[in-house]
């Protein structure tokens, strides 16, 4: 019998490759939103210093133009924390977009693998029969040549027919 051959081999190697690539996308998405985690964390570290800095300052009665920049300082920081965190946003919707496209090329793959599997199942099933068929033909030949070497046996009781 041919060895194992699965019909569809091709496209089960590009879904395979597929699945590869689309992992490796969400891998890097997965590394953007973790980069974009510490630039969100490292604004709001800026932010509270700049807070607790401006606190100091009021405390202490800095004169206004000081306490103005610090105030503007502040600011500034308060819209780099909203845009980091922005950024931040979009990279977890790209993150999730990539895993849904991975979950979806993943179920593709195991449906063929699936399909593979009992293409394979049934070849194997074919082979045993087959197997089965010829023991069982040499099984009959042997018992064939057994009766008719005891038929032409001289010294049997039957002798020559």
């Amino acid at each position: 019998m041919k060895a194992f051959r699965f019909s569809l081999q091709a496209l089960w190697v590009l879904r395979g490759q597929e699945e590869e690539l689309a992992r490796h996308r969400f891998a890097e998405s997965f590394r953007a939103v973790q980069a974009a985690a510490a630039r969100v964390e490292e604004a709001r570290q800026q932010m509270w210093t700049a807070a607790d800095r401006f606190r100091a300052s009021t405390e202490q009665g800095t004169q206004a133009g000081t306490l103005q920049q610090d105030l503007s300082w502040f600011r500034q920081l308060q819209e780099v924390f909203r845009r980091r965190i922005q950024s931040w946003q979009t990279a977890c919707q790209a993150s999730e977009k990539a895993w849904q496209e991975l979950l979806q090329v993943r179920r593709n793959r195991e449906t063929l693998d699936r399909y593979r599997t009992r293409q394979r199942q049934a070849w194997l099933l074919a082979l045993q029969r087959s197997e089965q068929k010829e023991l069982d033909e040499l099984a009959q030949q042997r018992h064939v040549r057994a009766e008719i070497g005891q038929r032409f046996r001289p010294d049997s009781p039957r002798g020559p027919v």
